[in-house]
């Protein structure tokens, strides 16, 4: 990931030593700013490019912090109101979680990659640029991650926009990554095609187009895995590490009883030997990423799998993949067979074991949305709150669009 900034930096410098020629300062004000006389952004969109990936790591740490905690993956251990609020389901517009945690960084994520292939468009390369493909594609996962949890969303400060369009949007960006890196040779292109064939799969699912999500995620090998590159550099974690595990690091994010008490090795925690900041919960740790340059799984072969499996469930009954799935997950997960026959069990039964292989991997709150009656390890609506002061917990919802995105898009 330095490289990145290095290869920024040298484009600043050659922009400058240009201007020399002409009389002027040779003076570098600022070395960490890019001026922006000094950008070719055709020649430059690899090094655009390979920035808007990072903003995608990093909206995606962000992202599964805050989603895990909504839907019950991770306890709050904090003290803030609005924070255990969030919690329990209370979520209004103005909390500022809602928006500077994870709703603009993945507005960054998207707007950034979008340029790049804004800019692209009209070079005669376009359909062979694996940069285009690296951008539609962050892009994409980053459009169908809002859509799947917000009940409304925007795209570069236009109108409100239904979920269906919000998907309908992921899917032209993932469609487009597809069709430009499977027309390169290259590992990298090869591994953009599934990572997408993955995100179509799960948007035509979120969307309720269950053939083609099923279509899709046949195209994904088994075996297939994708993740994120981090970086342990003490100068850059908030930018290059592993958000999941700098959070986890702290003393407000606890492992939450549900998931911590199913003793499944896919859920690996640690007893922090205090109590969380609140004073009153035992402060369990996540160690499934257990450090700043662990990588995190975006997209696999297993993921495709279990969209599959649903898939085939909801077009025909057929329940036969789905109880396949099953029984070697609960292996991996050192449990029983599972005795379910009814279509309705296996897919709850599904949806437990999907809430076991991705905890923390920012899929569990869109799984919930999608399948209310088969929602795995979330407390009903009614139940007392771990925090008893502050009521019981509320039903598991889409989430409103930020104040802030309200109160600034004029389009909106």
């Amino acid at each position: 990931m330095r490289t990145i900034h290095r290869s920024m930096r040298r484009v600043a410098v050659a922009g400058v030593a240009s201007v020399a020629f002409a009389g002027c300062s040779t003076d570098v004000k600022d070395p960490t700013v890019v001026q922006a006389s000094t950008i070719d952004p055709v020649a430059d969109a690899r090094v655009f490019s390979l920035s808007g990936q990072q903003n995608f790591y990093v909206a995606y740490g962000a992202f599964i912090n805050n989603t895990a905690n909504y839907s019950n993956e991770t306890w709050s251990g904090a003290v803030r109101n609005e924070t255990n609020d969030i919690a329990r389901h209370v979520i209004v517009d103005t909390n500022v979680d809602l928006s500077g945690s994870f709703w603009a960084p993945m507005q960054t994520a998207i707007g950034t990659n979008d340029q790049v292939v804004t800019v692209l468009k009209g070079t005669p390369t376009f359909n062979t640029d694996i940069a285009a493909a690296r951008s539609s594609l962050w892009s994409g996962l980053a459009v169908e991650a809002l859509a799947e949890i917000f009940c409304q969303g925007v795209l570069h400060v236009g109108p409100a926009l239904t979920p269906a369009q919000m998907l309908d949007s992921a899917i032209v960006r993932l469609q487009l990554a597809a069709t430009i890196a499977g027309g390169i040779t290259s590992a990298e292109a090869t591994k953009i095609v599934n990572i997408a064939r993955v995100g179509l799969a799960r948007a035509y699912l979120q969307k309720g187009d269950n053939a083609n999500a099923l279509t899709a995620a046949n195209l994904v090998p088994a075996a297939f895995v994708a993740t994120t590159v981090q970086v342990d550099d003490p100068q850059a974690r908030g930018r290059l590490s592993n958000g999941v595990f700098i959070s986890s690091s702290g003393t407000t994010q606890i492992v939450a009883d549900p998931f911590r008490l199913l003793a499944d090795p896919r859920v690996p925690w640690v007893d922090a030997g205090i109590n969380a900041q609140d004073g009153r919960n035992r402060l369990y740790r996540q160690t499934k990423f257990p450090s700043f340059a662990a990588p995190i799984r975006i997209a696999s072969g297993l993921e495709a799998r279990y969209i599959a499996a649903e898939a085939q469930l909801k077009i025909n009954g057929n329940t036969a993949p789905a109880l396949t799935l099953i029984a070697e997950r609960r292996t991996a997960g050192s449990q029983p067979p599972f005795a379910g026959t009814t279509t309705a069990a296996v897919l709850a039964e599904l949806m437990q074991q999907r809430a076991r292989d991705f905890w923390l991997e920012g899929k569990h709150y869109g799984d919930v949305l999608r399948n209310p009656t088969a929602a795995a390890l979330v407390p009903a609506a009614g139940t007392p709150f771990y925090k008893p002061e502050y009521g019981n917990f509320l039903p598991v919802a889409c989430l409103p669009v930020p104040f802030s995105e309200k109160a600034n898009n004029p389009n909106f």
